[in-house]
């Protein structure tokens, strides 16, 4: 079950990042990740996937590993994980193509590869029983166009939204499965306010309201909202909430705040910060800045038993660093209260 092949070694690696976990019914933790080549994008670029089954004190080798592809010219990034209400693990990620570039071809060019930003496709494989002692994964399949960077939102009607953003579109792009996903309708909602990326991630208002927040270059995150469960959104505007372009969290946690992992800086990628509101979002009553240092990025987060696990990267290219914290709501209320920040895996 588990990649042997030494090209995949910890040891080797000179890029990772962007890490994403999921916890199951059962408890166990599936983390993964995007690392190989140099640099982002590659094409020696790779996803993982490791678990623990003693809440993150021991994790296991590899169990799944994502590649890219020179052969067919297939450019693998940006694995992200997420356990559905179901209790199925649905393991997306992101694909692109790539061709090799003839001499002086304009395009966005890396050892001899030509990559197109604009067009990406989201890809799926299903984990039906992710406490199993060894997990089967489904065939790989195509789901839909677009770059999933968040977790799915789950409506109270039963819908699920899958918040893949599309480059080559003006406006905020989205998928909505109505059949707990196995098919999924193609949306875009508001006009983008300016971005790079614009990894967008939402939850549900207790008014039955959808509040998406998305990522901008302007030093906040841009807000947008529906009232019709995802059809149709109002014209996007600054949040308020200061963010150096760069992806976050937000979610409803189990007791009924909202709460989100935030870079709280407008231009550096410093200050990894958790936000609580009680009141839906209009406030954050409680803020608590956990890791002061730069270069850190692209926080996911889960939730079992009481408790909050969350996951985020520190220096991709440098320390290469995928780090790891177990919280609770008490923790951020009271800042007194210590928090042990572990490193999953430094090459």
């Amino acid at each position: 079950m588990y990649p042997t092949d030494p090209i995949y070694a910890e040891s080797i690696r000179k890029f990772q990042g962007c890490p994403t976990l999921a916890i199951t019914r059962g408890g166990r933790i599936y983390m993964g990740w995007y690392a190989g080549g140099t640099r982002e994008p590659h094409m020696e670029n790779y996803n993982l996937l490791i678990y623990s089954d003693d809440l993150g004190k021991n994790w296991s080798r590899p169990l799944l590993i994502i590649p890219s592809s020179k052969e067919k010219c297939v450019h693998a990034l940006d694995i992200q994980l997420w356990t559905a209400p179901d209790g199925r693990l649905f393991v997306f990620w992101v694909q692109n193509n790539t061709h090799p570039a003839a001499p002086g071809e304009p395009g966005y060019q890396v050892d001899g590869y030509i990559f197109d930003d604009r067009v990406h496709a989201e890809w799926v494989m299903i984990c039906d029983d992710p406490d199993a002692r060894e997990p089967v994964f489904s065939v790989p399949r195509y789901l839909d166009q677009g770059f999933l960077r968040c977790k799915p939102t789950v409506l109270k009607n039963g819908a699920w939204i899958n918040f893949n953003y599309d480059q080559s579109s003006p406006c905020y792009g989205y998928s909505i499965s109505r059949d707990q996903g196995s098919t999924y309708t193609r949306h875009y909602g508001a006009q983008k306010i300016q971005t790079p990326f614009d990894e967008t991630m939402a939850y549900e208002k207790m008014d039955g309201s959808i509040r998406m927040l998305a990522r901008t270059s302007t030093g906040e995150l841009a807000e947008s909202t529906s009232l019709d469960g995802g059809l149709t959104w109002s014209k996007a505007h600054p949040s308020g909430i200061d963010n150096p372009c760069t992806r976050f969290f937000i979610a409803r946690t189990p007791s009924g705040r909202i709460l989100l992992i935030n870079n709280d800086h407008r231009e550096k990628r410093c200050n990894m910060s958790l936000y609580l509101s009680e009141d839906d979002g209009a406030t954050w009553k409680y803020k608590r800045c956990i890791d002061t240092r730069d270069a850190l990025s692209y926080p996911d987060a889960d939730f079992y038993n009481g408790k909050i696990y969350l996951t985020y990267d520190r220096e991709r290219t440098g320390a290469k660093e995928i780090l790891f914290l177990e919280f609770t709501e008490e923790d951020v209320m009271d800042s007194s209260r210590p928090l042990s920040i572990r490193i999953i895996s430094k090459p």
